[in-house]
């Protein structure tokens, strides 16, 4: 388990990341961030049970993954958790079911509250209902656009469409550092060995290139073609 710090997350290296993930100014950052404690995560750690612990953490530092697993041991990545990203049980709604768990991909930290003071925090400031809101938003249609791709794309054309939205989000069409093909296999649910097979072949085609410790998109329209 990681370890929870007592004194509030509100250092002046986290504020930013309170104040963008809120859009709200300084004041009201510090404000929030003094009813959350720290918590620091460890590279590989496995926080459980995201919806019956009863708490909600708005990540500062690192990178997580939420992962769903079924009885015979298959795992499901639901998504991504990036630093100014919530997640915990106010983003399950209020659900007592197992729903997952988080796992630690980069070591961190993370800015931990109670769902009684989220929830006062959603009541007394609208920047805070709209941030979750927002994101839950935002997570639903990650969720249902890779329900359809799982649905309708082969295993080559979920790889390109998640390349392209990793380079998309980028300023200048590249993942750095190049992903890790076993984690790139469970976010598209395919398997390493078809991760490495389809971007190799990209690689020899011309529409990825490997720059500045990178992998950079050199042709997206080209990869765009290669998803349906």
């Amino acid at each position: 388990m990681g370890q929870t710090i007592a004194d509030p997350a509100n250092s002046a290296d986290t504020i930013e990341v309170f104040r963008r993930a809120f859009n709200c100014g300084d004041a009201l950052a510090g404000t929030i961030a003094a009813l959350s404690h720290n918590r620091v995560m460890k590279q590989g750690e496995q926080i459980h049970a995201l919806s019956s612990q009863q708490m909600t953490m708005l990540l500062l530092s690192g990178k997580l993954q939420e992962v769903a697993y079924g009885r015979d041991g298959n795992q499901l990545v639901l998504c991504f958790i990036l630093p100014g990203e919530l997640f915990g049980s106010v983003l399950n709604m209020g659900s007592t079911a197992d729903q997952g768990q988080a796992e630690v991909l980069e070591a961190g930290k993370g800015a931990q509250f109670s769902d009684a003071n989220m929830l006062r925090l959603m009541e007394s400031y609208s920047c805070v209902a709209m941030a979750v809101t927002r994101q839950l938003a935002s997570r639903l249609t990650l969720m249902r656009r890779r329900m359809v791709e799982s649905a309708l794309l082969s295993a080559t054309g979920r790889i390109c469409a998640e390349l392209q939205r990793r380079a998309a989000a980028t300023a200048d069409n590249a993942l750095r550092p190049i992903p890790v093909f076993s984690e790139f296999a469970l976010s598209v649910n395919s398997t390493r060995e078809t991760v490495s097979r389809t971007i190799s072949q990209l690689e020899k085609r011309g529409i990825l290139a490997r720059a500045d410790g990178g992998l950079k998109v050199v042709a997206p329209h080209r990869l765009e073609e290669m998803i349906f």
